[in-house]
């Protein structure tokens, strides 16, 4: 638990140490502070209470933040707040104090891992096709759907697909200006690797949207955009897996938008 790792952590520095001690004492002050404000309260700087923060074992600041607030909600009584005496998932104010940061881990992890290469290589394919094609199963066909409607207010056509349509993918000429994105966080999904296959053997351009680079489903395609997932907790790592797909699609959204439709 990160709370036993504050109260026992060995090898800090003479400011580490001050830190937790006063993290463990005003725990709301982390809930309500940015790293710069933390370090300013604390006499510190940023850089020491990130370095704070991967000493204790997670990946940075909103990570840290998330899991305080995780473990506070669930275990009130490991720190002496009375104004944090309350029950774990299912309530309120869990939601308010853990939402924001599983937001700003999911984005930030997505970030880090993005490639810029990669984004600029895509960018200019999407600006020569004729159509998108995105393939995603279950909370995936919501946001591939989000998407294809901000791309379609563009004009640019662009469908969204929760199965492999083997109808369409029929009709389909070999080598065509579609771009398609087959989303599957494992890359392990039949029916995503199936459309993926089917797409490849059509000479089209293929992005898998995964979260696992060696995965079936990127071995596939032309190309991998990287999602994350908060591994803590199965069903919190859907919503920041589904936050992270969004981002990545917003980038090339936002990539997509001409200057002229911009001053429109």
């Amino acid at each position: 638990m990160l709370l036993l790792q504050m109260k026992y952590a060995q090898h800090l520095t003479t400011q580490e140490k001050h830190i937790v001690d006063y993290i463990l004492q005003h725990p709301e002050a982390v809930f309500h502070s940015t790293a710069q404000e933390l370090a300013h309260l604390t006499f510190t700087s940023s850089s020491t209470i990130v370095r704070l923060c991967k000493k204790l074992g997670t990946k940075g600041y909103p990570d840290f933040q998330l899991k305080l607030a995780l473990e506070t909600v669930q275990a009130p009584s490991a720190i002496a707040s009375p104004g944090l005496q309350t029950p774990g998932f299912g309530n309120v104010q869990t939601a308010i104090e853990s939402v924001p940061y599983l937001y700003q881990q999911a984005v930030a992890e997505t970030r880090r891992m993005l490639n810029g290469a990669v984004i600029e290589r895509i960018v200019r394919t999407l600006k020569q096709s004729s159509r998108i094609d995105i393939y995603g199963s279950d909370v995936n066909y919501d946001v591939a759907r989000q998407a294809c409607t901000k791309w379609n207010e563009l004009g640019l056509p662009a469908i969204a697909h929760n199965t492999p349509n083997r109808h369409y993918l029929n009709t389909v000429h070999a080598g065509s200006a579609t771009v398609s994105f087959v989303i599957s966080h494992t890359g392990e999904n039949p029916a995503m690797i199936e459309a993926a296959s089917l797409l490849s053997g059509k000479r089209m351009n293929v992005i898998a949207v995964t979260g696992n680079n060696d995965s079936t489903l990127a071995k596939q395609c032309d190309e991998t955009l990287l999602t994350y997932a908060y591994s803590d907790q199965l069903r919190l790592s859907k919503m920041s897996s589904m936050l992270s797909v969004m981002y990545i699609f917003d980038i090339l959204y936002m990539c997509s938008i001409d200057e002229s439709d911009n001053q429109a």
